[in-house]
């Protein structure tokens, strides 16, 4: 399930919980695109405490939508996931070496608040380069 959590404009908020299913990320992807109307950057916040898995269409979205955004990486200026799997705050941070115009960042479970901050100072103005 994926909750979408008030935010800055500039910033994307997401909870997720338990399975991420196809129509799950239909929403966030929607909610993605609908910031990305608004401003040249964004940021991504993630709160992954309660993930548990996504599903194998979920994947397949992701995927297409990733390829789909190829040239534009640079539209996201930070990514925050708050996470209490080390695990997971290790992918995501090598994950982030493959985008370098994008800022990702692990939060232990108990730092949601500095995450959410983290993300909301990104410079919603001019993308860079």
């Amino acid at each position: 399930m994926i909750e979408i959590l008030p935010a800055p404009p500039q910033v994307a908020a997401f909870r997720f919980d338990g399975m991420l299913t196809a129509d799950d990320y239909d929403r966030c992807i929607a909610e993605i695109e609908t910031r990305l109307s608004r401003h040249p950057r964004i940021g991504l916040y993630c709160d992954m405490r309660g993930f548990s898995g996504i599903t194998p269409p979920a994947l397949a979205r992701d995927l297409r939508y990733s390829l789909g955004k190829i040239g534009e990486y640079h539209r996201f200026a930070r990514g925050a996931i708050v996470t209490g799997q080390a695990w997971l705050g290790a992918v995501s941070e090598f994950a982030g070496r493959f985008f370098p115009q994008t800022e990702i960042r692990a939060f232990a479970a108990d730092e949601a608040a500095q995450a959410m901050a983290w993300v909301a100072a990104v410079e919603p103005g001019a993308a860079p380069g």
